[in-house]
């Protein structure tokens, strides 16, 4: 059976196949790659699915040009695809076979790059081996390694290709170990709410902060969110996590309202995963009603990969929030590559520049000229700029020089806790 796209295996059929094989490895290797193309829902979604099948379509015709060296190939679902090769004993080593697939992927990005407007455009790929030594393995899990392979490439920046090895199964089990523990976490409140203070550039002033999340078990020890974020992400217990922080920060500054105290806007951050339900906005307006603030004091961020994911969701979700009166900004803007072309498309506030415009130590003139031209095309497109990763005294004068409204980042403050905060904004009175 062949899939219909694609002319290739089905999937079960392929599993057969690769079975097969392994059974009567020999000397030989076999190798599994198994690839996705990273934010092929965003071509579906903007240029349609005539396109996206177009894409599919040009991707196998690619990776066929080697079909005398293929021993099977199918498409998994969607634009995933998983491809078994043979490898004899005195070919290629693991790691040489997987520096070639790491340039046949550049290769094709650059030419797919061009042809499909998308600069974007990704291809990440996992790769399991089986040998004789490891023929025990079955098809199912010769290909679920080189899959879990690929999911390590795809939360890698640096790298689109890599090769299995057996601890990455040590990183499932720590996943499994924080993700089953995470409702109790909640439960006996381990997780505490720090906030980084917001700086308005022309008079130095504290004109706001972000709430962020963090995590201390009861020994002390603290779970830091680079390492829990993610997992509880792929999980989805990432809407629990956040729907508490928002529940604290309407509760500390209704407390902060109510006792005739300062208060702040605060921003809380959204996840990629609230726009598969879109129960934000539901449970949002209860919060409302449990504790009513103006809502010019509550501001969500959305990070531009997000809007990269799905932009009619995120455009429905800053339309739903705008509806209810609060404020929607975008976080890392700059950190991909489509950020002039969203902000076209997005009715957002404010826009977050990227720590990446501020590099360490002495400021470059490329990196100059590019903050003033963000912050110059946000005044033209009346949105607030804000820029965060600000260390330096030098990068501070420098953004108040180009006109950037507010800033962010250790040079004002690091992330504090909610009575060292509480206290910052008594003193910034």
């Amino acid at each position: 059976m062949k899939d219909t796209l694609t002319g290739l295996d089905q999937y079960e059929v392929f599993l057969a196949k690769l079975q097969k094989e392994i059974e009567e490895v020999g000397d030989d290797r076999i190798v599994i790659v198994y690839t996705d193309i990273k934010h092929f829902k965003y071509i579906n979604d903007t240029y349609g699915y005539k396109v996206g099948d177009a894409l599919l379509e040009d991707f196998v015709s690619e990776f066929m040009k080697f079909e005398d060296k293929i021993l099977c190939a199918a498409r998994v679902y969607s634009d995933n695809f998983v491809v078994a090769n043979r490898l004899s004993p005195d070919g290629l080593s693991n790691e040489e076979f997987r520096d070639l697939i790491y340039q046949v992927n550049l290769e094709r990005e650059t030419k797919f790059r061009e042809k499909y407007l998308n600069s974007r455009l990704q291809f990440c790929t996992g790769i399991s081996v089986i040998d004789k030594n490891s023929r025990s393995f079955d098809a199912e899990t010769a290909v679920s390694n080189a899959n879990l392979a690929r999911k390590v490439a795809k939360e890698m920046e640096s790298d689109s290709c890599v090769l299995f090895d057996q601890s990455m199964m040590e990183g499932i089990k720590r996943e499994v170990e924080i993700t089953s523990y995470i409702p109790k976490a909640l439960a006996q409140k381990e997780f505490q709410v720090y906030f980084q203070p917001k700086i308005e550039t022309e008079t130095n002033a504290l004109i706001g902060a972000e709430a962020l999340i963090r995590w201390q078990r009861p020994d002390g020890d603290f779970v830091y969110p680079d390492e829990f974020i993610p997992l509880i992400e792929r999980s989805g217990q990432i809407v629990d996590v956040d729907n508490y922080v928002y529940r604290e920060v309407f509760r500390f500054l209704k407390e902060r309202i109510d006792e005739g105290k300062k208060v702040v806007p605060i921003s809380v951050n959204v996840s990629r995963v609230h726009l598969n339900k879109m129960h934000i906005l539901q449970y949002v307006k209860e919060l409302l009603e449990e504790f009513p603030i103006p809502c010019s004091l509550v501001e969500f961020e959305l990070t531009e990969s997000i809007y990269l994911d799905n932009t009619e969701r995120a455009v429905e979700l800053i339309k739903g929030l705008h509806k209810m009166g609060f404020k929607v900004s975008m976080d890392d803007f700059g950190s991909g590559y489509s950020s002039l072309n969203l902000l076209s498309k997005l009715p957002i506030d404010i826009i977050k520049l990227d720590r990446v415009f501020l590099k360490e130590g002495e400021m470059q003139e490329n990196d100059r000229i590019i903050i003033s031209c963000v912050v110059d095309m946000a005044k033209r497109l009346r949105i607030t700029s804000l820029c965060e990763g600000v260390e330096t005294q030098e990068q501070s004068a420098y953004l108040k020089e180009v006109g950037c409204q507010m800033q962010q980042g250790f040079y004002f403050s690091r992330p504090i806790p909610q009575k060292v905060f509480e206290n910052f904004m008594e003193k910034s009175e």
